[in-house]
This record gives C-alpha cells, structure tokens and sequence, in this order.
C-alpha cells in the first residue's frame, strides 16, 4: 500500500515539473523575436540617446520534495548599455536569423552586454531593443568620449580598449589572390639562344598572405607565385619558361577613405623551380628577384577588388642545360613591368 502511494507522489511531481519546465521554454522563445533595425542611421550631433533596457531571464528553483511550495523565481541579468563604435570589418548577426552583415566602416551605435565579460554584444536600435549580436571585441566603449565632448566626430577611428577591458584573442589573416599581365626586358634569352630580341610576355598568379595586427602600421607575411610566358624570335622561333617561387612580403595602407585603400607590397621571392624550354633543349635556372606592388582596393558588393601596377627584377643563374653555354650565358637578370588584379578576402581564427 505504502509502494503505491509512493508512485503515485513521484507521478504527480513528475507532471507538475514538465509542465512549469514547458511554460519556461514557451516564454523563453517569446523573448527571442527579432526587431528590425537601420544601420546605416545617422550619427553625432543627431545620435539619439537610447532608453536603459534590463533583461530579465527566469530561472527556477528545482524541487526534492513539495514542490508546490516552491515558486518561480526571476533572477536578473544585466548591464547598462553604452555608446560603442564598431571596428570597420565587424560581422554582424541577425538574431534568430542566419543572415550576417559586415560593416565596411566605423559605426557609433548603441550596445547592451547580456552579462559582463561575455564574448558577445547586443547592438540595439533607437528604441533600445537589440537586433544583431556582434563579438564583443568589435564594439569599442566610447562613453568617456563622448561625456567630454558631446558634439564628437563619429567618424573618428577610436583604438580603446572594448568594454570591461576584454582581450581580443582572435588571429587575423588577408589574402590576396592576383592575376599579372607583364611585358618582360632583357638580353639573357638571346645570349642562351643567340636570338635578337629583347622583349618577352609574362604572366602571374599569385597569392599574398598576412598576419593582421593593429599594433604595426606594416603588416607582414609571405607570396606564392607562378609565373610563366614566352619568348619570340624571328631566327630562333618561340620559347616558353615557367617558374614557381616563395619568398617574404610586407604591406602597408598608407591612405584610406570610406571603401576605398591604397596599399603598397613589397615581396622577395626565390625559385622552387624554373626551368624554360626550347625543344629539344631544357635549361634549368636557380632564380632570386623582388617585386614591387602599387595597388587601388575597392569594396564591392560581391567583395573586395585590387586594380595594381607591378615592377619585377630577377637574376638568374643556370644550373642544368642540355646544350653547350658560353660562360655570359651562365648568368642573367630580367626586368618587368605589368598591371594586375587582385581578389582579396580576410578569415579569423578564435
């Protein structure tokens, strides 16, 4: 009898914790709608201040025994909200949607953490109601700005630390991905082939890669290229080269407006392999040269495009012929110019 009864408690408190557990999740989901909200919504002097918004989560206590005496119990979480200016580059999320925005410039906005230290930030709108979450770390506080200086220019870059002094830790890369066009000068191929002409056309592909840190105006990395091309002679016919070569790269942006920079690239590089062809003749070559990059970039809806110009010089020695050389031959340096176009795009590690 006494086994039955003991059930028939357990049953009941069974139910009555699903069913509290299921009026949490339902007003739970209420919480969660999304508000739409206009980013690109003027700053300064017109920057409307945006009422204190407190979020309140439920909690409840969980019950041994009686649990009908227990009530729910509303434990609240908060911050206040601050006046925060984005880091150009910032990804954007939707709440309850997959859609993410990135923001090609600094934006002075509204921002709520949900709890203080958390990785993420709340941006509101003007009625104080958040509709995109972002990394903390993007939201820089500039409350002590614009407490001394009310009328602030929004468009000014801050370098603060982000709200509570969080540490970024996210590892930042940019790449470029280039195609070159480029009309080559030298007299090393008629020396090898005993032709008379001095010009050949080249091509590249290449990709530049960096490690992105604010703290150095330059920023430094390394290049991989392939370049390849041909040489024409009336009395020697065509020979056609190849060449894959590595080596260091810096790059600085030295001026910069809203969607458009103008970076400059410096790279060294050095032969994997280079070889050029004539058959039935193949001469090797151990290669070194440096190249210098001078480049418009522009934000596009579908990303960001370089238009450049280029000027390489190399030096070339022969390691392996299957012909007979004359000693001038053994050397030789190559000078170009081209212009290209590049593909760039960054990604982040956390």
């Amino acid at each position: 009898m006494k086994l039955g009864l003991f059930l028939v408690s357990l049953l009941s408190l069974q139910i009555t914790l699903a069913d509290e557990i299921d009026d949490f999740l339902e007003d739970f989901d209420k919480s969660k709608e999304a508000i739409n909200i206009d980013l690109e919504e003027r700053t300064g002097a017109e920057f409307q201040v945006i009422d204190k918004l407190t979020k309140e989560e439920q909690d409840y206590q969980k019950a041994i025994f009686n649990p009908p005496r227990f009530k729910k119990r509303k434990v609240i979480i908060s911050s206040e909200p601050y006046i925060a200016q984005l880091k150009a580059n910032s990804i954007l999320r939707k709440i309850n949607s997959k859609e993410v925005f990135r923001v090609k410039r600094p934006i002075v906005v509204k921002a709520l953490e949900k709890m203080m230290g958390s990785q993420f930030v709340t941006i509101l709108n003007k009625e104080g109601k958040g509709i995109y979450t972002t990394e903390t770390s993007n939201a820089i506080n500039i409350e002590n700005e614009v407490a001394l200086h009310p009328e602030f220019n929004p468009k000014k870059v801050y370098m603060n630390k982000t709200n509570y002094n969080l540490v970024d830790t996210e590892t930042r890369f940019r790449h470029f991905f280039s195609y070159h066009f480029e009309s080559m000068r030298s007299n090393y191929f008629p020396t090898i082939y005993r032709g008379t002409t001095q010009t050949s056309q080249g091509n590249t592909l290449e990709s530049k890669n960096y490690l992105i840190s604010n703290r150095f105006p330059i920023q430094f990395g390394f290049n991989l290229n392939y370049n390849f091309g041909y040489w024409e002679d009336p009395s020697v016919g065509t020979v056609t080269w190849q060449g894959l070569f590595i080596g260091p790269s810096i790059m600085g942006t030295f001026w910069k407006k809203e969607g458009t920079r103008w970076n400059a690239h410096f790279n060294g590089f050095k032969s994997v392999f280079h070889q050029s062809q004539k058959d039935p003749d193949i001469h090797k070559f151990s290669t070194l040269g440096i190249q210098f990059e001078l480049e418009k970039e522009i934000d596009l809806s579908t990303g960001s495009y370089t238009l450049g110009i280029n000027s390489r010089w190399s030096r070339s020695s022969v390691k392996e012929a299957t012909e007979y050389l004359q000693n001038e031959a053994l050397k030789g340096q190559v000078i170009s110019f081209g212009v290209y176009l590049s593909y760039k795009f960054d990604w982040v590690v956390k």
